[in-house]
C-alpha cells in the first residue's frame, strides 16, 4: 500500500508535459484504497460478497452511520470522485428497500457505509466488484500499470499526439489543457467530458498496458475534435434539429477515433463489426430514423428512440452474439466502416478532408462505395438531410 500511494503522488506531480497541458490524476484511486482498507478492517477479515433482507441492511447501516473514520473516508472518496465524473455519479442508485433508494453520492455513500457487512443492490453490482478487486491481484495490475505510465509518460504523450494529429483538423490547438482522471470505480470504462477524461481501471481489461494507451487515445481525440465542432454545434437550430445534432456529432466523434482503438478490439467484438447481417439491421434503422425526423411526428419519433436505443442494442447484442454483454449501435458500427473505407480506397488525403468538412462526411462515402463494401450506398435524401443541418 505505502509503494502504491508513494507512486501514486509521483504521478500527478511529474505530468505537464512540455506545451501540452496534460495532466494526469491519480488521487481517487489513493482515496479509494485508503477506504477499502478500513471497511475490510471494520470488517474483521477478509471481505464477502454478502446480500441481506431489507431488515438485515438498515441494521448494518444504522450501526456503521456512527463510525465517524468510515465518515471521513467516504467523503474524502467522493469528494475526489465527485469533480472527475459528476455526470456519472448522478446516474448510480442503490436500492435500501423496496421503498428507499439512494441517488448518485447519497447512493455511494448509503453503499460504502452497508459495506462492512453486506453488498446492497447498486447500479452495475458495484459493490461486489468493489469486494472482488479487493480481494484479487487486480489491485497489483492497477499498480503496475500506472508506474508503466509513470515510467514511459514521455513518449507515450509523443506517440500518442503523433497519432492524433493524423485524425485532426491541422488548426486544432495540440497545446489545450487535458486532465486524465484514472479511477478504480466499477460503473464506466473510458469516458470523456469537456477537458477531463475518465479512465475507470477497475476491470482487467484496462490493465492491459496496450489496451489502456490505446482507450487513452480514442478518448484524448475526443477531446479535442469535440471542441473544434463546437462551432457547427452553436448553429441555430430547431429542436429535432438539434437533437439530430447531437447524433451526428456522436457519429462522427466515434467513426474517427476508433481507428486509434479498434485493433485493440477482441476477437468476438472484430467479428461482431464484420457481420454483414447486423451492418445491414443496424443500417436499416439509421435510415428509417434520418428519414422519420423529417416527418411530422420528427419530436416523437426521436424522443421514441433514445428512450429505447439502448434496450435495442441488448437485443441486437443477444441475437447476434447470445449471452454476450455487448450492445451494437449503428454511430459505432456503421460510421467505424464509413471511416475506414473512405481511408482504405480513397487514402489519408481524403479521411482529412472528411474530418475538416464532417458535412461531406456521407457524399465522400458513396463516392468510393463499391458493392463489395459492407455498409450500402447511402441513399441522396439521407445524405441531404445529413448536410444541410449543418449548414
Amino acid at each position: 500500500m505505502k509503494k502504491l500511494l508513494l507512486f501514486l503522488g509521483c504521478l500527478f506531480l511529474s505530468n505537464n508535459y512540455g506545451k501540452a497541458q496534460i495532466f494526469i490524476h491519480t488521487s481517487q484511486i489513493e482515496a479509494f484504497h485508503n477506504l477499502m482498507s478500513y471497511v475490510e478492517e471494520k470488517a474483521g477479515g477478509k471481505l464477502l460478497v454478502k446480500n441481506a433482507n431489507e431488515i438485515e441492511l438498515q441494521t448494518a447501516f444504522d450501526k456503521n452511520s456512527n463510525d465517524s473514520k468510515l465518515n471521513v473516508l467516504i467523503d474524502s472518496l467522493l469528494t475526489s470522485s465527485a469533480q472527475y465524473f459528476p455526470q456519472i455519479i448522478e446516474n448510480v442508485n442503490a436500492r435500501l428497500s423496496s421503498e428507499k433508494v439512494a441517488k448518485g453520492i447519497e447512493a455511494y455513500k448509503v453503499a460504502f457505509t452497508i459495506l462492512p457487512d453486506f453488498c446492497i443492490n447498486m447500479t452495475a453490482g458495484m459493490p461486489e466488484t468493489w469486494v472482488k478487486y479487493w480481494n484479487n491481484e487486480h489491485r497489483k495490475r492497477v499498480e503496475n500499470t500506472i508506474t508503466e505510465l509513470n515510467a514511459n509518460i514521455e513518449e507515450v504523450l509523443e506517440n500518442i499526439k503523433s497519432e492524433l494529429k493524423l485524425l485532426l483538423p491541422d488548426e486544432i490547438n495540440m497545446n489545450a489543457e487535458v486532465n486524465i482522471h484514472i479511477v478504480v470505480d466499477g460503473n464506466r470504462g473510458g469516458y470523456q467530458f469537456d477537458n477531463h477524461i475518465l479512465m475507470d481501471i477497475i476491470y482487467g481489461d484496462l490493465t492491459d498496458f496496450s489496451l489502456f494507451i490505446s482507450v487513452l487515445k480514442h478518448e484524448m481525440h475526443h477531446a479535442f475534435y469535440r471542441k473544434w465542432l463546437e462551432r457547427f454545434a452553436n448553429k441555430e437550430r430547431n429542436k429535432v434539429n438539434n437533437l439530430l445534432y447531437k447524433y451526428q456529432s456522436s457519429f462522427i466523434f466515434e467513426g474517427v477515433s476508433q481507428r486509434l482503438d479498434s485493433e485493440a478490439y477482441g476477437y468476438e467484438h472484430k467479428q461482431l463489426y464484420e457481420n454483414k447481417e447486423l451492418i445491414n439491421e443496424l443500417f436499416d434503422e439509421w435510415v428509417t430514423l434520418f428519414r422519420a425526423l423529417k416527418g411530422d411526428s420528427s419530436e416523437t419519433v426521436i424522443s421514441t428512440y433514445q428512450e429505447t436505443m439502448y434496450e435495442k442494442a441488448i437485443e441486437l447484442g443477444k441475437k447476434y452474439y447470445l449471452d454476450k454483454n455487448y450492445r451494437p449501435y449503428a454511430h459505432y458500427l456503421l460510421s467505424f466502416h464509413i471511416y475506414n473505407l473512405i481511408f482504405e480506397v480513397a487514402g489519408q488525403e481524403k479521411l482529412k478532408y472528411v474530418i475538416e468538412n464532417p458535412d461531406k462526411l456521407l457524399l465522400a462515402y458513396n463516392a468510393v462505395h463499391t458493392d463489395s463494401m459492407i455498409v450500402p450506398l447511402i441513399p441522396d435524401d439521407i445524405v441531404r438531410i445529413w448536410q444541410e443541418n449543418f449548414k
